[in-house]
């Protein structure tokens, strides 16, 4: 929109542009900014329960400053949500605290891990605070969204630089660098979804790229259901737990199968990340709903490499992938109905329900 405005006589006159003064309280917020502002709360409140235990055993003069920054970051995000949540007067929601995190059980993750992890999350959690920034109008959502990405970022760039520095962060594969301009001219460059009919071209960079992001993000996830596998209470969870894994674990299979028929490195990580630990850091509550969310992620992950990919047989293989997670999500969803954890949403009012009585 720009500052001009036609008068009545078809001219043009100047409309000086300023300060716009508003009211916030005039404002309703707008079902966007409220449903990113309460999954962020979700979000950041269970952030703030795994850091407690993860900053109580780091003893890494190089990783626990980082991750103190992540607790100190997530804690004042859930202040400010909260301060947002009683200006609009919505009810601030239960989500985790306290009663969820045992700092004093003994350590069930490596130091390398949980910097790795935290890495990972704020990697998706800028992802996310992106989109709540884009679909924001109200200056306070838009202002928190913003600082969110930045601190995100921050704490993402200096993890790297941390795993960089000693040898751990899981770096991609190179590709030769092109001499010329390409273009493709055959329409077998797609493929067929039939295995051994045709020739698979060579993986090009962004397919590569994907397979490999969602492999490092699978092994992160894999290790992490290990760790609260041996220290779950529930026999529900953890038989949720484990089949999670091995789904992982299974699409792990056939990732690396892609990078191996073309001589490509795979993500490892060598380190024993997680202990022989029995005692739980977490409740059993939240670590269903963690292991239930992250599928979200995944979801997400194959969805975006979905739209980058050519080759017909990738895009079944992901087809097939998003359906499974999407299954086991509702199979989380359903056990968290069962131990009444499973927090409803902000929904609009139910207009029959309101008539009818």
């Amino acid at each position: 929109m720009n500052n001009m405005q036609e008068t009545n006589q078809g001219q043009v006159e100047q409309v000086p542009f300023g300060t716009v003064q508003h009211n916030l309280s005039d404002i309703m917020p707008m079902s966007s900014e409220v449903g990113n502002l309460w999954s962020s709360y979700y979000a950041e409140s269970m952030s703030v329960c795994f850091l407690k235990s993860y900053v109580a055993k780091s003893k890494d003069p190089d990783i626990r400053p980082i991750l103190q920054l992540a607790l100190d970051v997530s804690t004042q995000r859930v202040k400010s949500m909260e301060d947002i949540f009683n200006s609009i007067n919505h009810p601030i929601p239960d989500a985790f605290g306290d009663k969820d995190v045992d700092s004093n059980a003994k350590q069930l993750f490596s130091e390398s891990f949980t910097l790795l992890y935290t890495r990972l999350m704020h990697k998706f959690v800028s992802i996310n605070y992106c989109n709540a920034l884009t679909v924001s109008s109200r200056t306070d959502f838009r202002n928190y969204f913003h600082e969110c990405i930045n601190t995100s970022l921050e704490i993402h760039q200096k993890a790297t630089e941390v795993l960089l520095a000693k040898g751990l962060l899981i770096k991609y594969p190179s590709i030769v660098i092109p001499d010329r301009v390409d273009y493709i001219h055959d329409k077998s460059y797609f493929g067929s979804i039939i295995p051994f009919i045709g020739e698979k071209r060579p993986l090009n960079a962004l397919e590569i790229s994907h397979i490999f992001s969602m492999m490092e993000t699978k092994q992160l996830l894999s290790t992490l259901n290990l760790g609260y596998s041996q220290v779950v209470k529930s026999e529900k969870v953890r038989n949720f737990i484990s089949k999670a894994k091995q789904i992982s674990d299974k699409h792990l299979k056939v990732l690396g199968s892609s990078l191996a028929d073309e001589d490509i490195p795979q993500p490892a990580i060598s380190e024993i990340l997680v202990t022989d630990s029995k005692e739980s850091p977490c409740s059993d509550k939240l670590i269903l709903t963690h292991a239930t969310a992250v599928l979200a992620f995944i979801i997400s992950g194959y969805g975006t490499a979905l739209t980058s990919t050519a080759r017909i047989d990738l895009v079944s293989m992901y087809r097939d992938f998003v359906t499974e997670i999407l299954a086991l999500t509702k199979d989380g969803a359903e056990l968290m109905i069962e131990g009444g954890w499973l927090e409803r949403i902000p929904e609009t009012a139910d207009r029959k329900e309101l008539i009818q009585h």
